[in-house]
């Protein structure tokens, strides 16, 4: 209850102050006051809304609107922090300007100023619908160790939030694009999904066509949990993946070793328990382990004595500017990239696709590439 009062207090916050920037300095007519007035109510509003329309009407068709209310609140959020940035610098340099009163008041100026504001956020928006709608990139990094026999090359993908209004021609070119980076094995670390799997049948036959020499491995996300985790285990079961729920695998010959575990927090909550000892239980003690966990939390029972990477994503990277520092200070300070905890290397991506706001603002969606590499006992990467 606290929680949903501050978003209240934020929102309206945000309507009031707004509103009053917009609209108090100049002589417009009701209607249009009462217009824009709506517009800053609905737009606060839209993502409860669009969890009522999501949750009750469960088509593509009023999918897609609800992707609009949500670009409309990400809109006026946006316009809002930045006319808040603008106004204070503006306020700051007045001041240091000693400009009087009667300059400050200048209702023209401010209008203008507006305008511009106004522009600028929405350009940024479209910026950031673009970025987030798009392809995403190939990240690639190298990563050696004596425990790896055998060059290998793993894949991995998060964070795809794959709803009825995933259009399946995006599916199908994201399962192309990764296919064709020859990869030994596939990750799927979480949040794969939106809905219920009835639901996506049409994304989730092309998601099937992802090729791998090894095998495609899938862990739970939070957001399989909020759409049943136990249907879809049984769904990527029938898809043929690895369903790595507190159990893990060996990759052939190439002394991989990948494990997985599913949400740790929505596992607490739903009372499944995460058994580390499960999911190294087939490892050997050369293996080189990757460790599949959708959150980047270190669960009880991981060091550097049994896990070497830990593969997570869950951030978006913050996915909206200025977020990130929210972002990373709910995941315990890690928001993407690699991080050292203890001796275990843990790697955050930045996710696939997005949720919520359509929208990605210096975070960019990623297809991250790992190109696993034998290592000689002097420390020299072997030929």
């Amino acid at each position: 209850m606290p929680f949903l009062v501050a978003l209240a207090i934020v929102a309206v916050s945000v309507i009031a102050i707004t509103y009053k920037t917009y609209m108090g300095y100049g002589e417009y007519p009701w209607y249009m006051k009462l217009g824009v007035l709506v517009l800053l109510v609905f737009s606060m509003a839209a993502p409860f809304v669009s969890y009522i329309l999501h949750h009750n009407f469960p088509n593509s068709f009023i999918s897609g609107y609800t992707k609009w209310f949500y670009f409309l609140f990400g809109f006026v959020f946006i316009l809002f922090l930045i006319t808040l940035l603008r106004d204070v610098i503006w306020t700051i340099v007045d001041v240091i300007r000693r400009v009087p009163l009667s300059e400050l008041k200048d209702s023209a100026l401010l209008q203008k100023a507006n305008i511009w504001t106004f522009i600028i956020s929405l350009l940024i928006c479209f910026y950031g619908y673009y970025e987030a709608e798009k392809q995403a990139d190939v990240v690639t990094y190298a990563i050696s160790s004596p425990k790896i026999k055998t060059a290998s090359r793993v894949v991995m993908l998060s964070d795809l939030h794959l709803d009825i209004d995933a259009p399946v021609k995006y599916v199908k070119e994201l399962v192309k694009r990764v296919n064709d980076l020859k990869p030994d094995a596939i990750v799927l670390v979480g949040d794969i999904i939106d809905n219920k799997p009835l639901r996506l049948e049409e994304q989730m036959k092309e998601l099937q066509k992802l090729k791998a020499k090894e095998g495609v491995y899938v862990v739970l996300g939070n957001h399989e949990f909020y759409n049943s985790a136990f249907d879809w285990g049984l769904q990527f079961a029938q898809m043929k993946f690895n369903f790595l729920n507190n159990y893990g695998l060996k990759v052939k010959d190439s002394g991989l070793y990948i494990a997985g575990i599913p949400d740790i927090n929505s596992a607490k909550d739903a009372k499944m328990p995460i058994k580390i000892d499960n999911a190294l239980y087939f490892a050997s003690k050369d293996s080189y382990v990757i460790m599949l966990s959708h959150a980047p939390l270190v669960a009880e029972g991981i060091n550097k004595d049994n896990v070497d990477l830990i593969l997570s994503a869950h951030t978006h990277g913050g996915q909206v500017f200025p977020f990130h520092y929210f972002s990373k200070q709910s995941n315990q300070g890690r928001l993407a990239g690699f991080y050292d905890i203890d001796g275990v290397k843990m790697y955050v991506s930045r996710g696939t696709r997005y949720w919520g706001v359509p929208m990605r603002i210096f975070a960019p969606s990623e297809i991250t590439v790992f190109d696993f590499k034998p290592e000689k006992t002097d420390g020299q990467a072997s030929k």
